[in-house]
């Protein structure tokens, strides 16, 4: 009987000694930090039509830049007036620098005593249009026509749109067809010596004109 207690005694104390150990074993259990897991994670990538677009944004900036740039360098390099013809390409215009300023000489063309003859005249060089404006209005003043500007001047390829304030009409009337005749002609000759434009279109008031004049302002005019 005794020693039945003793057996009884011995297991109570073991299975006591389970229980705090295991009791141990949980609360070291819980005190143990977590350590964090180590997950690669990859960021998504952008859409496909985001990426694309940014990538066109970019080509269309460097283009541009270039663009403008190159622009930029070859206006520096170019005479100014002179739409990239050197001053010994054969154009018939001389370019000097006189005080830092570019100056061209036209040869222009204009009726006198029934007949047509030529001066050179000198200018200050700017942009091409300027130029032929210019041209046209000293062959204006060199007909005695004063009354005339020069309002507009437009080029596509080889021809020239000259737009004239209306008194031009009258002008003409007063000269007849002769001398309008040769004024125009004079005109066409100066732009083809000077500007290599072998045609010439006339607008009055930005209009084109079909009547009223002794010659045909609605033609085109060319040697």
């Amino acid at each position: 009987m005794r020693r039945r207690h003793q057996d009884n005694s011995i297991e109570m104390e073991r299975e006591f000694e389970e229980m705090v150990e295991a009791k141990h074993r949980r609360s070291n259990v819980r005190e143990a930090p977590e350590q964090p897991t180590k997950r690669s994670k990859k960021k998504p990538k952008p859409p496909f039509l985001l990426r694309f677009l940014a990538w066109c944004g970019v080509i269309l900036f460097c283009f541009v830049v270039g663009y403008v740039g190159t622009g930029h360098i070859i206006s520096q390099l170019t005479l100014p007036g002179l739409d990239g013809v050197s001053p010994d390409g054969g154009s018939g215009i001389s370019v000097d620098s006189i005080e830092g300023m570019q100056r061209a000489t036209f040869q222009v063309f204009y009726p006198s005593d029934g007949r047509l003859v030529s001066e050179n005249v000198e200018v200050v060089s700017r942009t091409f249009e300027d130029n032929i404006l210019e041209a046209v209005q000293r062959i204006l003043r060199l007909s005695g026509i004063e009354a005339v500007v020069v309002l507009h001047v437009f080029r596509d390829v080889e021809t020239v749109y000259l737009d004239l304030s209306s008194p031009f009409l009258e002008v003409l009337d007063e000269l007849g067809t002769h001398v309008s005749t040769l004024l125009l002609n004079g005109i066409v000759r100066t732009m083809n010596e000077n500007f290599a434009l072998t045609r010439v279109r006339l607008l009055v008031d930005s209009r084109v004109i079909s009547s009223g004049a002794p010659v045909d302002l609605a033609a085109v005019w060319q040697l």
